[in-house]
């Protein structure tokens, strides 16, 4: 029955190839690509800008690339950035690392908002879908002087689809899906609608996803967990004026993971209910034409259920962990002589832990002011300045300054330098949350008397041919990142030997580490509709304590990718050829090298339809280490107004 449903699946996209009608040579699906336009981009300094101007070191990865890649979610849509490794984590959460900093130094953003911290503090990408996404900004640096803790490697900031003015938008997709493995069947429909009646505007949209488990060897327990994920958004906004409006909204989710696992030596079943949501309101307004203001307030919450059957006694496996943020913030900019533009702005965050079986009630408050300057001379330089001062309950204060330079050679090739701070608040789990690992044999200490741990990061790059649209593009950066008073878990004690040995950790501000390397991104349009892309990332990762290589943080990591479109059959296609390689343990031990493949093709059936169809990692790698899912095929529709 797998067998055919593979074949079947097989045979659709070979179909693809060969269905060509006529006239589609003057028709748009909603895959087609029209003249691109240079990305803009707000992560940087929080205003809208030129990619290629903005003095950070930004990779954008838009609706059209995610749709290409066939991701069902934002950490499907990442695996590709340079610079940036995804991590999974206990309970198969995947969350981002850049440039070796490690997961809980790469802050995740919404809209650039926060969302609440996630299953023992981390951010889970897998639970992000892409229905409502527009583009996905990944900052890579330090970002603390604009949004303070959590950026020390840096941000990924999630960009969604905004309400429309005078204009109806919608669209659908339904995907099906199978693994070449015991299950893995998955279906994905979703869709969002838009309208704009002057002066009101709304969008909403909503995903369903269900994925069967599945198994590599046939031995229990299964390799991946039946997944069910319930997921909507939407946004509305009145424009009060033609440059004031008034925008509120947010999302519901709703994840549940259902598996074996192997619990004090007995098969359990593992039952994991994730819910996060987010309510936003916010005014954006520009008076005269040179003073901006942006006042928000919003609440995100994050709640995760864990059941057992049979039930244990161990607190560890009995997690129920509660967060509520809530955060005010308001900005002032001015337009100052034509050439430089003054920013000023102020936040109050406040975090609520609930109690848990092993942990109290806690709260903790955070209030910050920034300062930036931002000066364009003679159209070829872009300076940045900026300042920002955090003052923590838990820790006191912590200062975050930023200078960043973009300054075009010539009208073809633009130079980039930064020095940035950055810095990582102690998170809950350290300061106040008992925890274990290992089947509940390891004991983790929190530590109350916790500092922040801190960056100073330098880089420069080289672009090249910064015309996007068509011709040779190429970025080289280098950076180099001294990491202090790293968090690390210290051993105090153990007790017993072999398989009944149980050890006791507490959090300490103890170790320093060290992170370098060479960024390439680089794309050419080829003629016949081809078009090459390249990225890659060398880097050299040290704790200075032990003289080891970072854990989980790869040497080299690169990609590869073609695509090829063929205007007059409505037909698009791309191939992606991903590496992995040279990581370590954090205790001298190597892990396994790796290598993927992904292949799409597109057909355009008539205007604003598309039947498409894929493959995910082809060679089928399976490495320990890592979780990465079985080779995985899909066919799909798709219909956009």
């Amino acid at each position: 029955m797998r067998k055919s449903m593979i074949t079947a699946m097989l045979a659709g996209a070979a179909c693809l190839a060969l269905a060509a009608g006529p006239g589609l040579a003057d028709q748009a699906g909603p895959g087609a690509n029209a003249e691109t336009l240079e990305p803009m981009v707000v992560s940087a300094t929080l205003a809208e800008q030129k990619l290629s101007r903005a003095p950070a070191s930004i990779q954008v990865v838009d609706q059209a690339q995610i749709q290409m890649m066939g991701a069902d979610s934002v950490s499907q849509a990442l695996s590709e950035v340079t610079g940036l490794v995804l991590e999974s984590e206990s309970g198969r959460v995947i969350s981002p690392s850049i440039r070796g900093a490690g997961p809980l130094h790469t802050l995740v953003l919404i809209d650039s908002r926060r969302m609440a911290p996630g299953y023992r503090g981390l951010a889970d990408l897998n639970q992000i879908p892409v229905t409502m996404i527009e583009r996905i900004e990944i900052v890579r640096g330090p970002s603390s002087a604009l949004f303070g803790s959590d950026a020390l490697g840096g941000v990924v900031n999630i960009i969604t689809r905004k309400p429309p003015k005078e204009k109806t938008v919608a669209g659908a997709d339904v995907k099906v899906g199978t693994n070449t493995h015991s299950g893995g069947d998955e279906v994905l429909p979703q869709a969002y609608a838009g309208l704009g009646v002057a002066p009101f505007r709304f969008i909403v949209g909503g995903a369903y996803r269900g994925q069967n488990g599945w198994d590599y060897d046939g031995v229990a327990p299964d390799d991946g967990d039946d997944l069910k994920q319930g997921y909507v958004s939407g946004q509305a906004a009145v424009d009060l004026g033609e440059h004031h409006a008034l925008s509120l909204g947010g999302y519901y989710n709703d994840f549940k993971r259902q598996g074996l696992r192997d619990i004090q030596n007995a098969l359990t079943d593992r039952d994991a209910t994730d819910v996060n949501s987010e309510i936003f309101v916010n005014y954006d307004g520009t008076f005269a034409e040179r003073y901006g203001v942006f006042l928000q307030a919003y609440q995100s919450k994050y709640k995760t259920d864990i059941d057992l059957t049979p039930r244990v006694t161990d607190p560890y496996y009995l997690t129920n962990e509660e967060y509520e943020r809530t955060q005010y913030e308001g900005r002032f900019s001015a337009r100052i002589a034509d050439f430089a533009t003054a920013t000023l702005g102020g936040e109050l965050r406040e975090d609520s832990r609930g109690a848990d079986n092993v942990s109290p009630e806690y709260d903790s408050e955070n209030k910050a002011g920034f300062g930036q300057v931002d000066m364009v001379f003679f159209e070829r330089l872009n300076l940045v300045a900026g300042l920002r001062v955090d003052d923590h309950s838990e820790f006191g204060s912590e200062w975050s300054p930023r200078v960043a330079a973009s300054f075009a050679l010539t009208d073809y090739a633009r130079i980039k330098a930064s020095y940035g701070h950055g810095f990582r608040a102690p998170i809950a789990n350290e300061l106040y949350v008992t925890t274990y690992q290992r089947r509940g044999k390891d004991t983790y200490l929190p530590n109350k008397d916790l500092q922040p741990e801190t960056s100073q990061t330098y880089e420069i790059g080289l672009q090249g041919s910064l015309d996007v649209s068509r011709g040779l593009d190429v970025e080289l950066t280098y950076f180099h990142n001294d990491i202090d008073d790293l968090i690390e878990a210290v051993l105090q004690s153990s007790r017993g030997s072999g398989s009944s040995l149980k050890n006791t950790y507490k959090y300490e501000n103890i170790a320093q580490a060290e992170t370098s390397g060479l960024e390439l991104l680089t794309a050419i349009n080829l003629p016949c509709g081809w078009r090459l892309g390249a990225g890659a990332t060398y880097m050299k990762t040290e704790n200075k304590q032990t003289g080891e290589q970072l854990a989980d943080q790869p040497e080299f990591k690169g990609n590869l990718n073609a695509q090829w479109s063929i205007k007059p059959l409505g037909l698009r296609a791309r191939v992606a050829f991903n590496w992995f390689s040279g990581a370590e343990d954090g205790l001298g031990g190597s892990l396994d090298d790796y290598t993927t493949l992904d292949a799409w093709l597109g057909k355009d059936l008539w205007a604003n339809t598309q039947v498409y169809a894929g493959m995910k990692n082809i060679f089928d790698t399976e490495v320990a280490a890592y979780d990465i899912q079985p080779a995985f095929v899909y066919l799909g529709f798709r219909w956009e107004l």
